[in-house]
């Protein structure tokens, strides 16, 4: 069975969007230097690169703001 069955999951993955099964799954394909997976990586990197470009950035409410900023600085 070659890499086909994880084509789905590459743009999810560099999302970090992934459960954790499969994200091993590609990580295995990816210490062994998989030349399929590191291609279809590369590919679906420039994909995620480009949908970037097209979303507006977010502006957070200021009252959500300040409650977050006073989350992380409990932290």
């Amino acid at each position: 069975m070659g890499c086909e069955h994880l084509d789905e999951y590459y743009e999810l993955y560099l999302l970090g969007a992934l459960t954790e099964g499969a994200c091993i799954d590609i990580n295995d394909h990816l210490e062994r230097q998989c030349p399929y997976c590191l291609e279809r990586l590369r590919e679906a990197a420039h994909s995620v690169y480009l949908l970037t470009l097209t979303a507006r950035p977010a502006r957070l409410n200021p009252k959500m703001k300040s409650q977050l900023m006073k989350r992380i600085h409990k932290k």
